[in-house]
Order: C-alpha cells, then sequence, then structure tokens
C-alpha cells in the first residue's frame, strides 16, 4: 500500500464516524492528515474506533508479528500527547478512542498550531466539514446561560446549570488556551470581544489528557469557577459538550469562534444552534438605551419605535444581555419546547451515529 493510499485508507474510517471526515475534490483533507499523522501512525488509527475500547481489544485487530501489545501501547501514548488519539481511564486501565476533527484533533493543537494548518483547516471546513458537523441536526456544543442571567430556583434545568455541573463534578479540571482565538492571532485578526486567552475549560478525563500532554494546566474547583466569572463578566457564550455530564466548556465569541462565526450567519441561528431560552423584553420597562444591542454577538436586537426588540430566531438564550440591563427590561424565557441533551459524549455521538446511518 503506496504512502497516499495509507491516508485515504485513513480518510474513509474517519468519515464512517459518527462526526465524519468527508472527502474533498481539492483533497485538503488528505494534507491535514499528513500534518497530523505519521504513516505507521494512520495505520494504527485505523483499527481504533470512535467508541473507547481496551489496548487489549485493539490489539486483536492487528498482524501480531508486526507489533507487539507493549510496542502497540507505547504508539498509542504518543499519538495521544500529540492529540490524534483520545483517551480515558476506566478501572486504572486506559481506553482509547478516534476522537473527531472538531471538536478533538483540531483543538488538541493548540500548542502546535501553524498559520499554515489552520489555512488548511479553514479551507476544509469551508468545502466539506462544516456540512458533515450539522448534517444530522444534532449538535455537538449547546449554548448555555450565564449565571447572572438566571433570575429563580428552578427556573434552568440542572444540565443547563454550569454551577451545578461543575459542583457534582469530581474533577480534574484544567485550563487552556482557546485556538480559535489563538488561530485569529495567527491570521492578523485578534479577537474584538476579549484580552482573555486561558478560556477553554476541560473536566474528567478530557482534562486528564490535557494535562498529561501539556496542553493546558492543572486548576482547582474555585480557579475554575472564577475563570467562569470573568468569561461571562467579558459577555462570552458558554458552550459545552452537548451532553449532561460534560467534558469541555468552550466560552465563545462570534469573531473567532469556527463553529459560531459561521452559525452567525445564517438567517436564524437558532433552528441550528442548541439552545433551551430566549431572551424577552418588557416595553413598559425598556428605555432604548442600546446598552443590549452592544452586549448581543448574535445581532439578535434592535431598536422598533424607540423600544428594544428581540429577533427569536436569532436570540440562541446566552443570557449575556440580561443582567447589562440598566432598567431589568430583559429576562430569559424558556422555549416552549426543551431539548434534554443525552447524559454523556458517548450517548451523544451515538445519537448521531444513529440519525447518520439512516440517512446515508
Amino acid at each position: 500500500m503506496s504512502c497516499e493510499d495509507v491516508y485515504r485508507e485513513l480518510q474513509k474510517h474517519l468519515d464512517r464516524m459518527p462526526v465524519g471526515f468527508p472527502a474533498t475534490n481539492s483533497g485538503v483533507e488528505i494534507k491535514i492528515l499528513k500534518y497530523l499523522f505519521t504513516p505507521e501512525e494512520a495505520k494504527i488509527a485505523t483499527k481504533l474506533s470512535w467508541e473507547f475500547e481496551p489496548l487489549e481489544t485493539i490489539y486483536s485487530r492487528f498482524d501480531k508479528p508486526k507489533i507487539s501489545k507493549e510496542e502497540l501501547r507505547n504508539k498509542l501514548h504518543d499519538m495521544a500527547k500529540k492529540g490524534i488519539v483520545h483517551y480515558k481511564i476506566v478501572n486504572g486501565e486506559r481506553y482509547y478512542a478516534n476522537p473527531p476533527l472538531v471538536v478533538g484533533m483540531y483543538e488538541f493543537q493548540v500548542k502546535r498550531l501553524t498559520k499554515e494548518f489552520q489555512e488548511d483547516i479553514d479551507k476544509y471546513i469551508s468545502e466539506a466539514f462544516a456540512l458533515e458537523f450539522l448534517r444530522t441536526g444534532v449538535n455537538q456544543l449547546r449554548v448555555i446561560p450565564i449565571e447572572q442571567s438566571i433570575t429563580s430556583e428552578g427556573f434552568v434545568a440542572t444540565y443547563d446549570d454550569l454551577r451545578e455541573i461543575i459542583r457534582k463534578e469530581e474533577g480534574p479540571f484544567c485550563v487552556s488556551e482557546c485556538i480559535c482565538r489563538k488561530a485569529a492571532e495567527l491570521k492578523g485578526n485578534p479577537c474584538s470581544k476579549t484580552s482573555l486567552r486561558e478560556t477553554c475549560i476541560s473536566l474528567g478525563d478530557t482534562a486528564q489528557l490535557y494535562i498529561d500532554s501539556g496542553w493546558g494546566r492543572p486548576i482547582n474547583k474555585e480557579e475554575l469557577l472564577e475563570i467562569l466569572r470573568k468569561n461571562e463578566q467579558e459577555g462570552l457564550i458558554l458552550e459545552p459538550n452537548n451532553a449532561q455530564k460534560p467534558d469541555y466548556i468552550c466560552s465563545c465569541c462570534t469573531c473567532c469562534c469556527g463553529i459560531l462565526s459561521r452559525l452567525k450567519a445564517f438567517p436564524r441561528p437558532t433552528d441550528i444552534i442548541s439552545s433551551n431560552y430566549f431572551a424577552q423584553i418588557d416595553p413598559e420597562q425598556c428605555t432604548g438605551c442600546e446598552t443590549c444591542i452592544q452586549r448581543c454577538q448574535m445581532e439578535a436586537l434592535k431598536i422598533v419605535d424607540e423600544v428594544c426588540t428581540v429577533d427569536t430566531g436569532r436570540c440562541i438564550g446566552c443570557g449575556n444581555c440580561v443582567p447589562t440591563c440598566p432598567t431589568k427590561a430583559i429576562t430569559l424565557q424558556k422555549k416552549e419546547k426543551q431539548w434534554v441533551p443525552p447524559k454523556t459524549l458517548e450517548d451523544l455521538f451515538r445519537k448521531i451515529k444513529s440519525i447518520k446511518d439512516q440517512t446515508t
């Protein structure tokens, strides 16, 4: 098998994952794989599943004389440090899996991102990956309201309350640079929303992967909550994994975020973004000061007859407009139809894969 064939086999293998890795006419997807994987690593990756599996199961797929179990273990360890393999620890044993490109391998390149690689990623997203990311209608990320926008106990479900999620999580916890803002700076367009760079939070097994690989720094629960508070003050949009037990919490802006910036371009982002809330304005209290308009990143607010109005097709329920309204004219409201996230990230991917298989 030629070197090109090895990478094409890996592309086909990754494309069968819940969030696939489709081919393009330009072949930029192969260029990305060559940046990430050596030919030997590409062959190994084709033996992994998107579901976490123990070394013994993965090793059973190999031609035994060519690689020993210990050699495979070492290779997977090195591949995890490069951000091309994910792992979690079950009863003291590492279980390995193929991560998707996004959210996954791309974000894991935060310490080795180059301008050329970012240009290839941008090209690939435009040519094929954006459609693949959205094709099933079940998103990997969801928007949840900031703490200051929650006005009463019991108003927000547990899975939409980050503080409650964090309270139940034992750790470890990690904070890392936002790769989207790092990419924007490489392209000469630094973030216009915040000067903060350590804004991405990982929890549990993903936090352990980040810590072990040197992609971020370990933090305790109090530090995590303080970082979250600062992110909210900056008006960043909170986007954890679309699961009741997330392993990653993004704090996003529409000027840098590769996902959110593209979704903002749609006329009705709410048809695509997973969110359970929307902003509502009391016209009797609104003075038309436009403070909320300056705060809103989705261009969901505008003044009509000297009163602010909400475009519910654009409002994603982040809640950032609520605490800054000087007359308290804005409140968050629950949507009539509530999205209940799958319990775990694995459950989310099973749901995406099921829909993908039915429509392919």
